[in-house]
C-alpha cells in the first residue's frame, strides 16, 4: 500500500493567509449579522415585536440578551478565530495579569467616571443651545432615550436575587463576549498591522461604533481604548474583563441604590455646568498622569525581565 506524501503535511486552517484588517471586518460584520439580526428574530419570536413587551417580560427579555451576546456574539467570533488557526491563549491573551498594572487599571476606570459624565452632561447641554439644527437633533436624541428607557428597565431591580440577575445580564455578560471580540480578535489583529497606538484607538473606535449611540460615542471611544490599553500593558485579558464588569456594575448598582428616577438628564444651572467641568476636567488630567504612569511601570518592569 503506497503512503501518501501530503499525510503528514499539517492542514492550514482556511482564513490562515487572510489580511488581518479583512478578517477584522468580516468578524465584526459576522458578529453584527448574528447579534443583531438572529439575535433580534430570537426576540421577537419569543417576546413580540412592541417595544413595551420587553418591559412586560423582562425576565425572560434578560435571558434572550445574555443568551445572544454568548451564542450570536462570541460563539461566531470564537469559531472563526478557530477557523484562522490562532492559538487561543495567545490571541485572546488568556495569561494572569500584571497585579499591580491590574489594580492601577481598576483606579483608572473609578478615577475616569467623573469626566464621562461631566462630558455627557456638558455635551447635551451645548448641543440643544445650537442656534440650528435643534429639532432634528432632538427628534434623534428622543429616539436613543426611549431605547434607553427599554435598557433602563432591563437594569432595574427590585429584589437582591433580581439584581443579582441583572448583574450577570448587564455586566458579567458583555465584560466577557465583548472582551474577546473586540480587546481579542479585533485588537491581535490590528497589532499585525498598524502601530500599538494606532491598533489601540481603532480597536476603542470600532468597540464604540459596535454600540451604535452616537450621543455616548465619545466616552464608548475613550472606554473602549483604555480596556484595550490595560489588556496590552497588563499583559492579560482579564484585565479588561473586570474593568469592563465593574464600569457596568456601577451603573446598575447606582439604578439599584438610587432608583431609575433619578438618572433622567439633570437640569443644571451655568454654575452648576461649570462645577460638572471642573470636576469632569479634574478628573481628565489624573486619568492621563495614571495611563502615563502605567506606562512607565510597564517600561521599567520589561527592561528588568530583559
Amino acid at each position: 500500500m503506497e503512503e501518501n506524501p501530503n499525510e503528514n503535511i499539517p492542514r492550514k486552517a482556511p482564513l490562515a493567509n487572510m489580511h488581518p484588517a479583512v478578517f477584522i471586518v468580516i468578524v465584526l460584520f459576522t458578529t453584527f449579522i448574528t447579534y443583531q439580526v438572529f439575535g433580534g428574530l430570537l426576540t421577537v419570536i419569543i417576546v413580540g415585536a412592541k417595544v413595551e413587551k420587553f418591559t412586560e417580560n423582562l425576565s425572560t427579555t434578560r435571558i434572550i440578551l445574555s443568551f445572544a451576546q454568548f451564542m450570536f456574539l462570541l460563539f461566531p467570533a470564537l469559531i472563526l478565530s478557530m477557523m484562522r488557526g490562532n492559538n487561543f491563549r495567545d490571541t485572546f491573551r488568556v495569561k494572569k495579569p500584571d497585579l499591580v498594572i491590574f489594580f492601577l487599571s481598576v483606579f483608572g476606570l473609578v478615577l475616569v467616571q467623573p469626566f464621562l459624565q461631566a462630558y455627557l452632561v456638558i455635551q447635551n447641554k451645548l448641543i440643544f443651545s445650537l442656534p440650528f439644527g435643534t429639532e432634528a437633533i432632538k427628534q434623534v436624541k428622543d429616539l436613543f432615550d426611549s431605547l434607553e428607557q427599554t435598557t433602563m428597565s432591563l437594569v432595574t431591580a427590585h429584589s437582591i436575587p433580581e439584581f443579582i440577575f441583572v448583574i450577570f445580564v448587564i455586566a458579567v455578560t458583555p465584560a466577557i463576549c465583548e472582551e474577546f471580540l473586540f480587546r481579542g480578535i479585533v485588537f491581535r489583529n490590528f497589532e499585525k498591522v498598524s502601530l500599538r497606538r494606532n491598533a489601540m484607538f481603532l480597536t476603542g473606535l470600532l468597540f464604540a461604533l459596535f454600540h451604535f449611540h452616537p450621543f455616548n460615542l465619545i466616552p464608548l471611544i475613550l472606554l473602549g481604548f483604555y480596556l484595550t490599553f490595560i489588556t496590552y500593558y497588563s499583559g492579560s485579558i482579564f484585565t479588561a474583563v473586570a474593568c469592563h464588569f465593574l464600569n457596568n456594575f456601577i451603573s446598575a448598582f447606582s439604578v439599584f441604590i438610587f432608583g431609575k428616577e433619578n438618572f433622567a438628564e439633570p437640569d443644571i444651572s451655568g454654575m452648576q455646568l461649570m462645577q460638572f467641568g471642573l470636576l469632569g476636567l479634574l478628573s481628565i488630567v489624573l486619568f492621563v498622569f495614571l495611563l502615563v504612569y502605567i506606562v512607565r511601570l510597564y517600561n521599567k518592569k520589561s527592561q528588568i525581565v530583559v
